[in-house]
């Protein structure tokens, strides 16, 4: 069975809750959990530990979003991550920002999105070299995937979370895209999706 976080055995310090050895949450977006979403940042948690990808098959309306917003506060608050990559379908940018303004506004959020590919790469660096959050689509991290490999000193830049939002639309291991997602260095890799599929997590 999964572990939940125990609300009689958290602690609460300066404004975050240690909810397991080595992991806090801020104490705004905890309070605002519902048990098994709370139950949902545990297991990646646990994935975390254990060096795992998963895959969160939640149905649509249960909050796939802010458990990946709280983990990842969590991630940033108690000092494992510096950087994500979260790539996803051009039509949830916009609410994938919203959410992150509303549930974690510490974290700095930038866009690969756009004609402008000034501002793109600008917003990548930032991401990059001041730690942050890179908010990306499935036909850019196609086409840009060497420029998400890689620093701007041309070195090989390893994200410490690459996240799928409706990560079923890489279930074909031979499609462009898929190939291109998986040569993107990364330590860990969650897909989000309402369709459960068997995919292999590196």
């Amino acid at each position: 069975m999964l572990e939940e976080l125990d609300d009689e055995n958290s602690e609460e310090e300066d404004g975050y809750v240690k909810v397991s050895n080595g992991f806090k949450l801020p104490e705004k977006i905890y309070s605002k959990l519902y048990p098994y979403q709370k139950e949902g940042i545990m297991w990646f948690w646990r994935l975390y530990e254990g060096r795992k990808g998963g895959i969160l098959g939640d149905d649509m309306g249960l909050g796939k979003t802010i458990q990946v917003i709280s983990f990842l506060a969590g991630m940033f608050g108690s000092g494992h991550v510096k950087n994500a990559l979260i790539i996803m379908p051009v039509s949830l940018l916009t609410n994938w920002e919203k959410e992150f303004k509303k549930w974690a506004p510490e974290i700095r959020v930038r866009n690969f999105h756009g004609s402008n590919m000034k501002q793109r790469i600008d917003n990548l660096a930032k991401v990059q070299s001041r730690n942050g959050v890179c908010l990306t689509t499935y036909g850019l991290a196609n086409t840009c995937h060497k420029q998400f490999s890689e620093d701007r000193y041309g070195d090989t830049f390893t994200w410490d979370y690459i996240i799928l939002d409706e990560g079923h639309k890489i279930k074909n291991t031979a499609n462009k895209t898929t190939i291109a997602i998986r040569a993107i260095p990364a330590n860990n890799h969650f897909i989000l999706t309402g369709t459960p599929i068997q995919n292999n997590l590196r």
